[in-house]
C-alpha cells in the first residue's frame, strides 16, 4: 500500500542458476513463456562448487535408484502382508531363462572392494549376452578401486543387465527382482547356477557330492573375509597343491571365490599369482 516501505530478501536461487546455465533472460527460467520441453530434457538444478556434467547426471542416476528402492520395499512388505513370499523362494524362479531379461544390482562398500563382480560378469558372459554399468551412491564419498568391464553389449539387447553401486554398506548386498542375498561367495553361488542353466561350467553344483561339499565349505570359510583368514587358507592349501581342493586338476567356485578376495587384499607371491593366473584362465 502506499506509504509502506517493506524489505524484500529471498535465497535468490533462480540468478545463480541463469549464471550456472547460461541463461541471460529469467522469463527462460521462470514464468509463462518457459519452454516445457527444456524442463523435460533438463536434470534438475544443483548449485555445488565443483562437478561437471556428468557428476550432476549421476548424481540424479542416485537418486533414482533411492526411489525404485523405496517403491519395491513398499511392494514388498505388501505382497509379505498378502502372505506371498518373495525371498528365498522366489530365487529360483529369477535365475530361470524365462525371467530374462536379468537384472543383478551389486551394492557394495569402497572401503572393500573385492573382485568377485568382476568374476561373475566373465561367467556369465560365457553363456549371456551382459550389460555393466558403475555408479557411485551419494552416501560414500569416492567409488572403489574395482569397476566392472564394459562388455559391448547395448543395455537394450542384453540378457543380464549387471550394475555395481558403491554405497554404505557393510557386506556385499545382492537386488535380484525382489530377492535379496549377501555376500560375495553367495553371488558367485548365484551366477554360478545361472550360466549352467546353459552350460556346464564343472564349478560348482555339477562336481561330484564330495567335492561340492568340500568347496561349500570353503566359500562358508571364506564369509570371513580379513586378510589374516584369507592368507592363512589360500597360502596353507597352495602349500601343498595347485588348487584349493587335494587333487584337484582345475578351478573350480572356491578358488574364484578365493581368488577375488586375495586381489583384494594384494596378495601376491609366486605360487599364489600362479595359482590366480591358472583361476583366470577357465573364466
Amino acid at each position: 500500500p502506499e506509504g509502506v516501505n517493506v524489505i524484500g530478501f529471498g535465497l535468490s536461487l533462480e540468478r545463480p542458476t541463469m549464471i550456472k546455465y547460461k541463461i541471460d533472460n529469467i522469463r527462460d527460467l521462470v514464468g509463462h513463456k518457459v519452454n516445457l520441453d527444456m524442463v523435460k530434457k533438463n536434470p534438475i538444478c544443483r548449485i555445488e562448487k565443483t562437478g561437471g556434467v556428468s557428476e550432476r547426471q549421476l548424481q540424479v542416476l542416485n537418486k533414482r535408484y533411492d526411489n525404485i528402492e523405496s517403491r519395491l520395499g513398499y511392494i514388498q512388505q505388501k505382497l509379505k502382508n498378502l502372505g506371498i513370499k518373495t525371498d528365498s523362494n522366489s530365487l529360483a524362479s529369477n535365475s530361470s531363462q524365462s525371467s530374462l531379461p536379468l537384472d543383478i544390482v551389486i551394492r557394495m562398500n569402497p572401503a572393500r572392494a573385492c573382485r568377485s563382480p568382476v568374476y561373475a560378469v566373465k561367467l556369465l558372459r560365457k553363456a549371456y549376452s551382459v550389460f555393466t554399468s558403475n555408479h557411485t551412491h551419494s552416501s560414500v564419498n569416492k567409488p572403489g578401486s574395482v569397476q566392472l568391464p564394459e562388455t559391448g553389449v547395448e543395455r537394450g539387447v542384453a540378457e543380464v543387465k549387471v550394475t555395481l553401486i558403491y554405497a554404505n554398506v557393510n557386506n556385499t548386498e545382492v537386488a535380484i527382482g525382489n530377492t535379496h542375498i549377501q555376500g560375495d561367495g553367495n553371488l558367485l553361488r548365484y551366477v554360478t547356477r545361472l550360466v549352467d542353466e546353459r552350460k556346464d561350467t564343472g564349478l560348482y553344483e555339477t562336481l561330484p557330492k564330495p567335492q561340492l561339499h568340500a568347496v561349500d565349505d570353503i566359500i562358508d570359510r571364506l564369509t570371513n573375509t580379513s586378510k589374516h583368514n584369507v592368507t592363512t587358507l589360500v597360502s596353507g592349501q597352495l602349500s601343498k597343491h595347485n588348487f584349493l581342493l587335494p587333487q584337484a586338476d582345475r578351478p573350480n567356485l572356491a578358488d574364484i571365490l578365493a581368488a577375488s578376495l586375495s586381489e583384494e587384499h594384494g596378495l601376491g607371491g609366486g605360487a599364489v599369482s600362479a595359482w590366480i593366473k591358472r583361476v583366470n584362465q577357465v573364466l
